[in-house]
């Protein structure tokens, strides 16, 4: 576990979690429809059962973790790695956030642990993140974190049969390495 503030941590998601995450799912389907592509798939527990068998089947190939954001000790999202490209030291960052947990901060806080982990225990050189041009919510954590707006994907995701291009973000070892260091 990793505490993030006093009402937040983060730990590993395992396959005990299936219910709770599944049941968190289902309370936020109107509020994550707006810019997750991949609720129509997750209908069932067995569904849910199935994405944590394969998250920890990528943190065990050293492709990335995936951690459940505790809010109060209760699951109020998810953030983590998509599968990591290891050749070239690369990783991109997913998150969501229940409705009901957000504009608290709490995202950025834990966006910004999973940077430090990318880098410094993952030894990465370049993490990613992706947002719908139009979700402002979640552009602005990688503003927030010194991320490089470096360009826009047109026509990038289909969220439910409406394309949305995706503005991509990314910050480089060595600009985080520069943050770092003190003045």
């Amino acid at each position: 576990m990793f505490v993030i503030d006093p009402s937040t941590a983060l730990r590993l998601l395992h396959e005990d979690d299936t219910r709770e995450l599944f049941a968190l799912t289902d309370a936020n389907r109107a509020h994550l429809r707006l810019w997750v592509p991949w609720l129509d798939v997750v209908t069932r527990e067995a569904d849910t059962r199935a994405y944590l068998k394969a998250m920890m089947k990528q943190r065990k190939e050293g492709r990335g973790p995936v951690f459940g954001i505790l809010r109060d000790h209760a699951l109020a999202g998810v953030i983590g790695f998509l599968p990591i490209d290891r050749v070239n030291r690369v990783g991109e960052i997913g998150y969501w956030l229940a409705a009901d947990a957000q504009g608290r901060g709490t995202m950025t806080d834990c966006c910004r642990f999973v940077v430090r982990y990318g880098f410094l225990t993952l030894d990465l050189n370049r993490i990613q993140i992706a947002a719908a041009t139009e979700n402002t919510r979640s552009r602005r954590i990688p503003e927030r974190l010194g991320f490089r707006l470096e360009g826009i994907m047109r026509a990038r995701e289909n969220l439910y049969g409406r394309f949305v291009d995706h503005a991509v973000y990314a910050l480089l070892r060595s600009e985080f390495d520069a943050a770092e260091r003190p003045a």
